[in-house]
């Protein structure tokens, strides 16, 4: 992992856990909902690729989540007094990557996060306590481009290199994903990347 210039996390599955503190059961089982439909909602890609690509804020998606649940339980001040705790739910931290962050700031490297994300990513991170472990944040809903697409890769590429005030060749970039696909477009376009597995309290170990 050493011996890069710029160290590149992506931040879903990597920063942060969703799973811990998580109110999606306790919101389906309020609502009557089949297990999983709350977050197969949220996913559809109707409603999630306008949000990581910029063409809806957070609020939006949010309000068009809602919107869909409906359609099921067609009772709104239910759906909404339910689902206000997704939407205060933000995630917890990942202590064993916090701590690799911390490691390379001590070592005065420059680290990024690199998410599928919303416009409310620079907020969260913040309400996570991680901020200060960015240089910067490198977000599809500001690209217009999402991973593992290869513009989204060469857009980041880009805005590492105005950080830094210079041109870089890709393979002096490290790069961590828990999503196989964009581990893969991350080798493709140059930058040395690994696939990152969470590792959860109580979990039995791999292999």
């Amino acid at each position: 992992m050493t011996g890069h210039t710029a160290y590149v996390f992506d931040l879903d599955g990597v920063v942060r856990d969703f799973a811990p503190g998580g109110a999606d059961a306790a919101i389906e089982a309020a609502l009557g909902l089949p297990a999983g439909h709350v977050s197969a909602t949220a996913f559809r890609s109707d409603l999630l690729l306008p949000t990581i690509t910029g063409r809806q804020t957070f609020e939006q998606w949010y309000a068009a989540i809602c919107a869909a649940l409906e359609e099921v339980v067609p009772e709104p001040a239910r759906v909404r007094e339910h689902m206000t705790r997704w939407r205060e739910h933000r995630g917890s931290v990942v202590d064993e990557t916090v701590e690799r962050l911390e490691a390379l700031r001590s070592g005065r490297h420059r680290t990024y996060v690199f998410t599928n994300g919303t416009d409310y990513v620079p907020q969260e991170l913040e309400l996570l306590g991680v901020a200060r472990l960015f240089d910067g944040v490198l977000n599809s809903s500001d690209f217009g481009l999402a991973k593992p697409d290869p513009r989204a890769y060469a857009a980041a590429h880009a805005a590492i290199e105005a950080d830094l005030g210079r041109e870089l060749g890709r393979e002096h970039v490290w790069f961590t994903d828990d999503r196989a696909e964009n581990v893969a477009a991350a080798r493709e376009f140059g930058w040395a990347a690994e696939l990152f597995t969470l590792t959860r309290p109580g979990a039995p170990p791999a292999g």
